[in-house]
């Protein structure tokens, strides 16, 4: 079954209209009980470290998007939460209407969680880190 399979979740690929930003994996969960998945809502400085942050404008969107590439077998999500971090509490955030995440206004680095949810007939959660630095 898929649930027994090594598939790991799609990628997501997040990005201003001027750059890439690097998104990492922090953790995913597959279960045909959804509530036996309950990731943890890490800050993801440490899986960042080492990785290139992207230097963004005050203001700029971020969007989001997964391989959707046909031959995969996970699925897409049905439901996704943007986390900032004061420290490592974390803070839901809104997207914008169209999807995409407005870079706050105050200067330095910024850590974001990216919590993917999957109930359709694969059940599962996917957690991604990514950060920029607003100059």
């Amino acid at each position: 079954t898929f649930y027994d399979s090594p598939e790991r979740p799609r990628e997501l690929s997040a990005g201003t209209d001027e750059a890439g930003l690097t998104s990492v994996l922090v953790d995913y969960c597959w279960n045909e009980d959804l509530k036996m998945c309950q990731l943890k809502i890490i800050n993801p400085a440490k899986p960042l470290e080492g990785l290139r942050t992207q230097v963004v404008e005050k203001g700029d969107k971020i969007r989001f998007l997964f391989d959707a590439s046909p031959e995969l077998k996970a699925p897409l999500p049905a439901r996704e939460t943007l986390y900032s971090f004061e420290g490592d509490a974390p803070l839901e955030v809104a997207f914008n209407s169209d999807g995409t995440y407005t870079v706050p206004d105050e200067k330095g680095r910024h850590n974001f969680g990216y919590l993917a949810e999957y109930d359709g007939d694969i059940k599962g959660q996917a957690y991604y880190g990514f950060a920029v630095i607003v100059k």
